[in-house]
């Protein structure tokens, strides 16, 4: 393995045990999310969240520099990095409709990334994932077989049902609630005046 990156065995073992699958988790997550009809406001954050995660994701897997861990820490010493797995076209679009506040940043709804893109940043993140969980040290595979254990696989992934608007799901703490609080009437206060 050659790189510069260095972390401090803790922080190598929390990223893989803790930062990753959490990336992971949430990229998916918030692509079947992004994909629901949503108010404006909502449907944003969700897709911001989705190309965020993917984001950080092809950063690593690409090892770029704006990650401090590189791939070839966990894997064998015969995994080679990918830099191509998605096009470098696509990441300039991310980059630029996500967090970044630039002249280039997009202006217009039709040069936004859609849910085309959306499918093919997932596949492509979905096909090196796995190509990197095959690279594994027996060491590190082990430890990912835990993760697996705990989150369903892609494809046993249905779509969950749109929630009423007086219901919402905090699924990071898998707790329902079945009614929004209303929101009481502001009166006024004694003295004022209309």
């Amino acid at each position: 393995m050659t790189t510069n990156k260095k972390p401090a065995p803790h922080l190598k073992e929390e990223f893989f045990n803790e930062h990753l699958p959490y990336e992971i988790s949430m990229l998916r997550a918030t692509y079947d999310l992004a994909r629901a009809s949503k108010p404006a406001a909502e449907h944003n954050a969700l897709v911001e969240a989705f190309l965020l995660h993917a984001r950080n994701l092809i950063e690593f897997y690409k090892d770029r520099p704006a990650c401090d861990f590189d791939p070839r820490m966990f894997t064998v010493a015969s995994y080679q990095i990918n830099k191509d797995f998605v096009p470098d076209s696509l990441v300039a679009r991310i980059h630029r409709q996500t967090s970044h506040l630039t002249a280039k940043r997009i202006a217009h709804a039709a040069d936004e990334l859609g849910p085309r893109d959306w499918a093919l940043i997932l596949r492509a993140l979905e096909q090196e994932m796995s190509r990197f969980v095959k690279a594994l040290t027996s060491d590190y595979a082990a430890k990912w077989l835990v993760h697996q254990q705990q989150s369903p696989a892609p494809e046993a992934r249905q779509p969950r049902p749109e929630p009423s608007p007086h219901t919402f799901v905090l699924r990071r703490a898998n707790l329902t609630a079945t009614t929004k609080p209303e929101r009481p009437e502001l009166e006024p206060s004694p003295g004022a005046s209309a």
